[in-house]
This record gives structure tokens, sequence and C-alpha cells, in this order.
């Protein structure tokens, strides 16, 4: 490594990327789950890397420029990127955010929050990379180490000050989001989820854990301790700890008195000093709120985004505003009413968004709930079985129809569904006793809905990127369509019980 930081002076640029190279960068061969990048070794020194780093040096032929050997690629990665972009994350105020569900609406939530107060602000995450001047599309949740340090190196450059980043279990695995200085880290929940990547549950959740490694001794973790899980990682993390919580008993606790259509009205409140980073702890205070997004873990999100920010210091006033303004996230409990009907759009892609979703829909009024679900393509088979398990749960539950689309032709294919995971969702739906109508497409499996719903049934479109354009292809097939907002004083959910 001694070696490889010599050279730092005098190179461009490093990317792992050989088409991304340019004359003067390093180029770090990284051996992917399906491409190795020493192949494109020579591609990258034709396109004038100045430098080569591999953890399998014993592959590769006599190269015409330093080669490097260290042993982990990826991790040496991002200790040279943070070394290049002069470690851009020690000058701005970062969030962290990680768990199963909630990453990218607290991401969205926060920055809104770091605007309304005042600040420049960034984000990384899945709904788009803000830096401050521009936004870019994302590819990842959490981009590789080389790109994430670009990104956070515009951000400083642009004057940001505050960013919300999303740290996805695969990213912690596979060292993005090493050697980035957190100022404060989130811990949503914990539930199954990419067991085709990790393999089983036990090591996903041992990836979550690895999360707290990347925070440093002065660092705030917030943390939902109404998940059993998280509440058991963060037993172990050495810094300051804010418990949230909508059941009590927490640093910051949320207590709901309406859920409607329009938003989620709680108050949230902190019966002792609540600590903050850089001035003395907020004396105990109980605030309204109203978000404007719908259901209860609408309201676990904003409670742990409205915690956050005020351990960075943003004021209670400042995040009432925010949370009050916020407009919500593409494809996250989406309400609409299109030509008189009612329709929720949400990505749920595991058991735990599904029951999220389900739990707010089933205080709606409704003859019927009619829900189409995309299965989840190139995931593998066991996420998808339990996902079948979960919606087939919910239609012993509720007066649920089940359409089933494998989305095909709407993906492309990284997410393709494959025939061994259309079997394992609708054989898991079938020995759970579920009944279903499966389609193919999109297409047809919304009209196979339309035809069966009835003007006071509920229509639901779940699913990650199958079901993407769904609520564009549903109002085609409702020409001419009309989608209005929901007003403001009228509910379309019954009350809770007192």
């Amino acid at each position: 490594m001694e070696k490889l930081l010599s050279l730092l002076d005098r190179v461009t640029g490093i990317t792992c990327h050989s088409r991304s190279v340019q004359p003067g960068h390093i180029f770090v061969a990284i051996r992917g789950r399906t491409t190795d990048g020493n192949r494109f070794v020579p591609q990258a020194i034709a396109n004038g890397a100045a430098a080569i780093v591999t953890d399998t040096p014993q592959i590769l032929a006599p190269v015409s420029v330093p080669l490097i050997a260290v042993p982990d690629a990826r991790q040496a990665l991002a200790i040279l990127a943070a070394h290049i972009y002069r470690h851009p994350s020690h000058h701005m105020s970062l969030v962290g955010i990680t768990g199963t569900n909630g990453k990218t609406t607290i991401a969205c939530l926060l920055e809104h929050i770091f605007r309304q107060a005042g600040n420049q602000a960034g984000m990384i995450g899945t709904a788009g990379i803000h830096t401050g001047r521009s936004n870019l599309p994302a590819s990842l949740t959490t981009p590789d180490a080389a790109t994430t340090q670009h990104y956070l190196h515009l951000m400083h450059e642009n004057g940001v000050t505050h960013t919300a980043m999303e740290v996805s279990a695969q990213g912690i695995e596979l060292h993005r989001a090493d050697c980035i200085h957190f100022s404060c880290g989130i811990l949503t929940n914990i539930c199954p989820d990419h067991l085709d990547f990790h393999g089983s549950f036990a090591e996903y959740r041992a990836a979550k854990e690895k999360f707290l490694s990347l925070l440093s001794p002065a660092s705030g973790l917030v943390v939902n301790t109404d998940d059993a899980q998280c509440q058991a990682i963060a037993s172990r993390y050495s810094g300051t700890v804010i418990t949230c919580s909508l059941s009590g008993g927490a640093d910051l606790c949320g207590m709901i008195t309406h859920i409607a259509a329009n938003g989620t009205t709680f108050f949230m409140e902190w019966n002792k000093p609540f600590p903050c980073l850089s001035h003395s702890a907020l004396l105990p205070e109980r605030i309204p709120m109203h978000f404007p997004l719908p259901g209860r873990h609408n309201a676990e999100n904003a409670l742990l985004a409205g915690a956050a920010a005020l351990f960075l210091g943003i004021s209670p006033a400042q995040v009432q505003q925010a949370l009050g303004t916020f407009r919500g996230v593409d494809r996250r409990l989406n309400v609409y009413h299109i030509n008189g009907r009612t329709v929720i759009d949400d990505t749920a892609l595991n058991p735990g968004s599904i029951d999220a979703v389900l739990e707010t829909a089933a205080l709606f009024r409704y003859q019927r709930i009619v829900l189409v679900n995309a299965i989840r393509g190139s995931r593998g088979p066991d996420i998808n079985a339990a996902n079948a398990i979960c919606l087939a749960r919910w239609q012993n539950r509720l007066p649920l129809m089940l359409v089933i689309t494998s989305a095909n032709g709407d993906t492309g294919p990284a997410d393709r569904v494959t025939a061994a995971e259309k079997e394992a969702f609708l054989t898991a739906l079938e020995r759970s006793g579920a009944t279903y109508v499966y389609n193919e497409t999109v297409e047809s499996a919304l009209q196979t809905a339309l035809n069966a719903a009835g003007p006071a049934d509920l229509l639901m479109l779940l699913g990650a990127q199958g079901m993407d354009g769904g609520y564009q292809t549903l109002s085609s097939l409702l020409v001419p369509a009309r989608t209005v907002k929901i007003p403001a004083t009228r509910s379309l959910l019954s009350p809770l019980p007192s």
C-alpha cells in the first residue's frame, strides 16, 4: 500500500470501471459476482491507466504500468478514493441510513429537512444523486466506493453542508461505504431481504451490524427500538444511541393520533434532554406533527429522520415545518384518484414492506381490494416465496383478490423474472391456500384487475422494478384518464380504534 500511496500525487482519478478510465487514472480490478475486472486491464491501460491495483496479480500477464497487489481490491478502492478526493465527507454533516425498508423515504425526507432549514443539501440513494447543483440518476442504492467519493467531492465543491446517504447491506459487505465519515447513522428495521446475495437471514443481519464499524465514536446512532433486531444491534454500539419508538419508552417518542389518506398526525416528544452534536442538549418538548403521508410506517420514517435532524442541530420548529411540507417519494405509498377509482402504488418488495402498505390499506374504506403484484426479478426464489406467503396471509385477513404478473417486457435483463422465481412465488401461494389470477405482462394483469374491480373497490399496484411503469400503464388503459389529488378535507380511511 505504501508503494501505491506514493503514486497518489501523480494520478488524476480512480475507478473500477475500465470504460471510465482516463489518462492518469488508477484502475482497480475487482472480481465481481458475474464479471472479473481483471479481464479489462488491457482496456484500462489502453485508455491511459497510470497503475493497476488487483488482489489476484497471479492471473495477469505482465503490464506496462505499475501493478500493485493488495489483500482486498474493494477495500483498496475505498481507501485510495478517499485519499484522492481528500476525504470530502469530513467537511459536511453526513447521515448514513441503513435497514431493510424506509431508507429511500428517510433519505429524501432528510434532504428536504436540511433544505427547509436553510442548508445546502445533497443526497445519495435509490431516488437519485443530488450534488447541490445537479441531479443524477442512480443505478445502485449505494454506488461503488470511488463513485461515492466522487459524488461527495462534487457536493463539497458545490458548498453542500448536509447530506443523506442510503447504505445498503450489499454496500456494507462490498466496502462501498468504507472511509466515509458519518456524523450520524440511522437503523430503520430488519426483515428478510437480499437472500440471494447474503445466503441467509443471519448473514444479512450480520452485514447490517457491520454498519456500526462505519461510525466514529462521536457519531450518533438513531435506532428504531420497535424493531427487536435493530434494538439488539444498537446495544453493541459504544457511541451515542438515540432510541425512537411509536410505542413509548424511548428517547424520542411518537404518538399517532390520526391516520388519513392525506397524511398522519402524531406528537413528537422527548421527556429528557435530547443530545445534539454541536451544542447543548434540547430541553424536553412535545410537538404536534402533521406528516402528509399515510401509514404507521411513514410516521416511523418521519420520527427517525426528525431524530437525526435534531441531533445535527436542526431546530424542533424547523423539523416540524419541514415534516409538514414533505411531498413524498415516487412509488412509496402514493394514493391517487383516477376516473373515480382509488389507487395505491407502492414499491413493496419484501414481507416487511408488503405488511406496511397493507396495514395502511386495511384502514381505507372499500368493498374489496384488488391487488396487482409483480414478482421480484433476479433476486432469487427465497424472497419471492416469502413475499407470496405474506400476500397469502393477508388474503386470509382481508377481502383481497390477487393478480400476479412476471412483468414480461417491462424490465431489463438485470430485473427479469426467472423460471425458478416464478415457480417459487406461485407454488408458495398455492401451498398457502391462496387464490390468484396470473398474467405474464403488467398490461394484461392491470386489465384483469380493472375488469374485476367495482367502483367501491380499492386498486393496489405492488412490486419493485416490474411495476415501476404500472401506474402509467393503468392510466393508458383508462383513457381519457383524469387523476385527482386527494383533498385535504376528505378522509378515505376509517378512524383508528381508540
